[in-house]
C-alpha cells in the first residue's frame, strides 16, 4: 500500500513493539488501574474451570462438562470487554477511555464480537480448505505438511482481517474488505505483530501449565502471565492500525478521526445553548430589575412635592438679588434727593 504522495508503508515491527512496551510503562498507572481487576478475574476463570472440571491425561477423548460453558461465556465477555478498552486506550485520548477494563457490554462491544466470530469463520474454512486441497495433492501421508501450510495460510489471513478490530472498538461500522486494502502489502508483517511476538513471549507461561500443583496456583500464574501478553499485542495491533491509517487512501473518515471530532464538532451546538441560555437569564434579570426599581419609585404626588422644594431651592438666590437690587435703588434715589436739595 502507498500513500497519496507515492511512499510505501512498510509496517515497522520493531518500533511497533518498542512503542507498545513504553505505552504501558509510560502509563503504568492507568494499566493497573484499568486492566488489572479484569486480568484477575479472567485469570480466575480459567483457573476455576480447569480445578473444577479437570481433563484425564489418559483418556483417549476429552470429556466436556455443560458446567464449562458458564466459564467459556465469562470469558469471552470479559475478553471482549478488555480488548475495545485497550483500543480504546491506545488510540483515544483519557477523556473518552473506559473507566476500567471491566464496562457495560454495549453495542461496540457486541459488534466487536460479531467481528471477530466473522473472521474466526473466514479463517476456519481457509484451513479446511487449503488441508483438503494439499492433502489431495500431496497425498495423506503428508498430513503434517499440509496442515503446516493451512495454518500458515489461516495466520497470514487472520492478521490481515484483524487489523480492522481497533476501528470497530473505536464505534466504526465499516466492511470487512476494508481490512484487507488496509492491511495490503503488510501481510507478513502483521504476521509477526499479531502472532509472532506475542506466542514468543507468552512462551515461558505456556510452558508452565506443565507444571503439576497441588491447587493450580502454577496454573493461575500462566494464565495471568498470557493474559499480560495479550494485552501488549492488543496495544500493538491497535498501533500498527494507526500507522496504517496514516497511509490509507480510503476517502471516507476513519473510526480514529470520527471519535476524536466527536466530542469538538457537539461543541459549537452546546456553546449555542449555552449563549441562548445566557441571554434569557439576562433578559429575566434586567426584567426584573427594571420592575424592582419600579417598585421603590414614590408615589406620583411626592414627586410633585419634591419637584416644588427643588423649585424653591433654586428661585431663593433669583429672590435675594431681587431684594438687592431694590435697596441699591433706593439708595440711589435718596442719593440723588440729597443732591438736588
Amino acid at each position: 500500500m502507498k500513500s497519496r504522495l507515492g511512499l510505501k508503508a512498510e509496517l515497522p515491527v520493531a518500533d511497533i513493539v518498542k512503542e507498545a512496551l513504553e505505552l504501558l510503562w509510560q502509563k503504568r498507572a492507568d494499566v493497573i488501574r484499568m486492566f488489572l481487576p479484569a486480568i484477575v478475574i479472567l485469570a480466575a476463570v480459567d483457573w476455576a474451570s480447569q480445578y473444577f472440571f479437570p481433563q484425564n491425561p489418559d483418556a483417549e477423548v476429552a470429556v466436556f462438562h455443560p458446567e464449562q460453558l458458564l466459564f467459556m461465556l465469562a470469558s469471552l465477555i470479559l475478553s471482549v470487554l478488555l480488548a475495545t478498552a485497550c483500543h480504546r486506550f491506545t488510540l483515544l485520548p483519557k477523556e473518552q477511555w473506559n473507566a476500567s477494563a471491566i464496562h457495560a457490554f454495549g453495542r461496540q462491544e457486541f459488534r466487536y464480537l460479531l467481528r471477530a466470530i466473522q473472521i474466526g469463520v473466514i479463517c476456519a474454512v481457509v484451513f479446511f480448505a487449503v488441508l483438503m486441497l494439499v492433502m489431495t495433492l500431496v497425498g495423506e501421508e503428508r498430513a503434517m505438511v499440509a496442515a503446516a501450510a493451512a495454518v500458515m495460510l489461516m495466520l497470514y489471513v487472520w492478521s490481515r482481517l484483524s487489523i480492522t478490530l481497533p476501528e470497530v472498538a473505536l464505534g466504526q461500522i465499516t466492511p470487512l474488505s476494508r481490512s484487507w486494502k488496509l492491511s495490503q502489502g503488510n501481510g507478513s508483517r502483521l504476521v509477526v505483530v499479531v502472532w509472532l511476538v506475542p506466542v514468543v513471549m507468552a512462551l515461558p507461561f505456556w510452558l508452565a501449565f506443565l507444571v503439576e500443583d497441588r491447587f493450580g496456583i502454577t496454573s493461575y500464574l500462566a494464565a495471568f502471565g498470557i493474559y499480560l501478553t495479550t494485552l501488549v499485542s492488543l496495544v500493538m495491533l491497535s498501533l500498527s492500525y494507526r500507522f496504517l491509517l496514516d497511509f490509507s487512501e480510503l476517502e471516507e473518515p476513519s473510526a480514529l478521526q470520527a471519535a476524536e471530532v466527536r466530542q469538538p464538532a457537539q461543541q459549537p451546538q452546546a456553546a449555542q445553548q449555552s449563549q441562548a441560555a445566557q441571554q434569557s437569564q439576562a433578559a429575566q434579570q434586567s426584567q426584573a430589575a427594571q420592575q424592582s426599581q419600579a417598585a421603590q419609585q414614590p408615589p406620583h404626588s411626592n414627586g410633585d412635592e419634591h419637584d416644588d422644594s427643588d423649585t424653591n431651592r433654586a428661585t431663593k438666590p433669583t429672590d435675594r438679588s431681587s431684594d438687592r437690587d431694590d435697596s441699591s435703588s433706593r439708595d440711589d434715589a435718596s442719593s440723588r434727593g440729597s443732591f438736588d436739595a
